[in-house]
């Protein structure tokens, strides 16, 4: 933020001691004495003949003069440095409110010439001060036309020396009408002269301030050093990370850190390729297993279908047994004591040979199927174990992979 101190040396090399009144003063005092010699003459207390018609235009373009006199570059230059604490109040106002930085440095983005292009223009009104110096001339011809209107006779007398008369007053009249011309264009050249001289003290007033405040302000030069010397430094930068990244061990550590990965990939290929030669071998042991249950699943039928045919021999030997033990119940009515003995015996003997045959029948049925059961668990077992031992590989395998990724 800028301060009153920064604009110490602006303050001693502008100069800020000027009287508008005076400026006033010297705009008028020839143009008002000249229209003093023009009302004299008229009034007669100066040799010099006037008609009332050139008081009035004369007098009428004096008071134009008066209107525009305060939008002259002479006077208003004056008042330009007499604002000088209020030019220094906005200006400081006007670099805060602009600041930039850019680097380490802090400056105004904008211009002087844009500040005091708008802090002076209201100072006076550029059109009336443009069309000033054309409008007195113009001014004054139209008033000579308008005098020799007034004094132009109509020249309706019959005799010589009234027409000597007449073109007398005619001429008479025309000396006069002139001198509304002569003081219009003297106007104009009073004008202009004051209006570029006082043009050039306000433009180098302005230059004072301008090239006193340009370090306040960033300029087209100090953007492209700054950005000249940001793309140097940029380019410096490059230039070293380009060396440190072509330089034999960081080359080295790439060539290295790509040839570890091309290793481990093809360790998880070959991995890969092992499982799925090992999931393939899985499959077929399944199949294997398949088939083997396959057929267990037949000799179990075979071996029901040949209880089913046993237990029908069994049935048909009870069948027979009992159509034995009726017969013999028939034939114990016959038969005496000791027979009756012999024949129990056998026939106990008998029911023992059945019931072991039987018993028999049954141990060697529960043997198969428990011989089936155990060959078909331990199977399925190590199936499904080695299935779980191949899949913890593979994920372990990935998980490798990803941390390499990484």
């Amino acid at each position: 933020m800028l301060t009153n101190q920064d604009f110490i040396d602006l303050n001693t090399k502008v100069n800020t001691s000027c009287k508008s009144k005076a400026r006033i003063f010297t705009l008028l005092t020839v143009p008002t004495i000249l229209f003093a010699i023009i009302i004299l003459g008229y009034l007669g207390h100066f040799p010099l003949k006037v008609e009332v018609h050139s008081v009035i235009l004369i007098g009428f373009i004096y008071f134009i003069y008066l209107f525009f006199i305060r939008h002259n570059a002479y006077y208003v230059s004056c008042k330009f440095r007499t604002s000088y604490e209020e030019l220094v109040f906005y200006l400081k106002e006007y670099i805060n409110k602009n600041l930039l930085t850019i680097g380490d440095t802090t400056k105004a983005n904008g211009s002087a010439d844009d500040f005091l292009k708008d802090f002076t223009s209201n100072i006076r009104n550029t059109n009336f001060s443009s069309i000033a110096s054309g409008i007195f001339p113009t001014l004054g011809i139209l008033g000579t036309f308008i005098s020799i209107a007034f004094s132009m006779p109509d020249f309706s007398s019959g005799t010589s020396s009234a027409l000597e008369e007449e073109i007398t007053l005619l001429l008479g009249g025309v000396g006069t009408a002139f001198y509304v011309s002569i003081y219009g264009i003297f106007l104009s050249i009073w004008w202009t002269f004051f209006e570029k001289f006082g043009m050039s003290r306000f433009e180098h007033d302005c230059f004072v301030i301008v090239e006193n405040t340009k370090s306040f302000f960033w300029t087209k030069i100090d953007i492209e050093s700054i950005n000249i010397k940001s793309n140097i430094e940029n380019f410096a930068k490059m230039t070293h990370i380009f060396e440190q990244l072509t330089s034999k061990d960081v080359l080295d550590n790439i060539n290295s850190s790509i040839q570890k990965r091309a290793d481990l990939l093809e360790n998880i290929l070959d991995k890969e390729l092992t499982l799925s030669s090992k999931v393939n071998d899985n499959i077929a042991n399944s199949e294997k297993l398949a088939s083997i249950v396959d057929t267990l699943n037949t000799n179990i039928q075979a071996k029901i279908e040949n209880f089913s045919e046993e237990k029908e021999i069994h049935s048909e030997y009870t069948k027979l047994l009992n159509n034995n033990v009726k017969e013999l119940n028939e034939a114990l009515k016959n038969i005496s004591s000791k027979n009756l003995e012999l024949i129990y015996e056998n026939i106990v003997k008998s029911i023992e040979t059945m019931k072991n045959e039987m018993d028999r029948i049954g141990w060697r049925f529960n043997k198969e199927l428990d011989e089936y059961d155990t060959k078909f668990s331990n199977k399925l077992e190590n199936s499904l174990e080695a299935i779980d031992e191949e899949t913890a590989k593979i994920i372990e395998d990935l998980k490798e992979f990803k941390e390499m990724q990484k």
